[in-house]
């Protein structure tokens, strides 16, 4: 993976959000193969509150980069969503209103933001882009994914009014080395690994999984996210919204199958029904962000979930 993959010219580029999952491998991506760009991030709220607008304002003022990839989000699993409606609603749409107005206001080139497709209506399946916005979101993502839709929507109204460009890239959900395995912050896929690897360690003979097991999810390896975000760079002017994903699904049943070969434990599956299962079933239908990007996911799951059971065995005791 060479430097030609990404930029042909000299950018400033600034990755917000650097502490968190997916823009920690941003970071890490453009650190290890872009060698004309000048890199600056901002990790957290402790180096720049996105919820404050004059914090993000004179940042951008000082420090002027031409490209800002957000990767800033307050975010977590189901029960997160659940536990905290008021935060998951107010802070990321203050985020969203204050980084499109700082950014425009301070001659950003492009602003690039990664979207949950939790941001797709409840009742379709696979999601296509002319469909965001018909329909509400699932009740339990609602408040985010209605924050996530503010980004989009701001978009394209920074672009209509001022000419401002940005890329809203909706991406599957993502796992991988490095994902939040604390049990309130993870996904699915990334509970079951810490789950199952906690069992085999612990010798346990049981593993409860929330709901049916039957819900189908599309999962994105975390390096493929990262690459498409920093790809986005690339693309012309303009509002853009468009999907990347593997448009495959799995069942959490399955997918727990294959966790528990890759991590060797032989114990059972305990499904808790009591729980919520929330959308049955959703996939991304990525033919608009492979034309865009003229580029492709490339990771298979089976090797994803091999990394990923790697990495958190070796640093399991940061989670216990």
């Amino acid at each position: 993976m060479g430097t030609s993959n990404y930029l042909i010219i000299f950018m400033k580029i600034l990755t917000i959000g650097t502490n968190g999952f997916l823009g920690s491998w941003v970071n890490k991506l453009l650190q290890k193969n872009v060698s004309n760009f000048e890199i600056s991030e901002i990790s957290g709220k402790e180096d720049c509150d996105l919820t404050e607008f004059s914090q993000i304002n004179s940042y951008l003022k000082e420090n002027s980069p031409d490209i800002v990839i957000n990767c800033a989000a307050f975010v977590g699993g189901i029960s997160y969503g659940y536990k905290y409606p008021v935060e998951m609603l107010s802070k990321n749409s203050l985020m969203a209103m204050n980084i499109y107005k700082a950014s425009s206001e301070n001659g950003i080139k492009k602003l690039i933001n990664p979207i949950s497709n939790c941001v797709y209506p409840a009742e379709f399946t696979t999601y296509k882009e002319e469909n965001i916005f018909n329909g509400p979101p699932d009740k339990s993502v609602f408040n985010y994914a209605l924050s996530k839709r503010l980004f989009i929507q701001l978009g394209q109204s920074y672009f209509d009014q001022y000419s401002f460009s940005s890329a809203n890239v909706v991406l599957s959900n993502m796992y991988g080395p490095g994902d939040h395995f604390y049990a309130e912050r993870s996904h699915a896929l990334g509970a079951i690994i810490k789950k199952i690897c906690d069992a085999k360690i612990n010798n346990l003979n049981t593993v409860e999984i929330w709901g049916s097991g039957k819900p189908i999810r599309e999962w994105l390896y975390i390096e493929d996210g990262a690459k498409s975000l920093i790809k986005s760079i690339n693309i012309p002017d303009g509002h853009h919204l468009f999907n990347v994903g593997v448009e495959k699904g799995i069942s959490i049943k399955e997918l727990a199958e294959i966790i528990k070969l890759e991590v060797g434990w032989e114990g059972e599956f305990n499904y808790n029904q009591s729980k919520p299962d929330g959308v049955l079933e959703k996939k991304v239908n990525g033919t608009k962000g492979k034309e865009i990007l003229q580029w492709e996911v490339s990771t298979e799951l089976r090797t994803g979930i091999s990394n990923t059971v790697d990495w958190y065995n070796k640093n399991y005791k940061k989670y216990e």
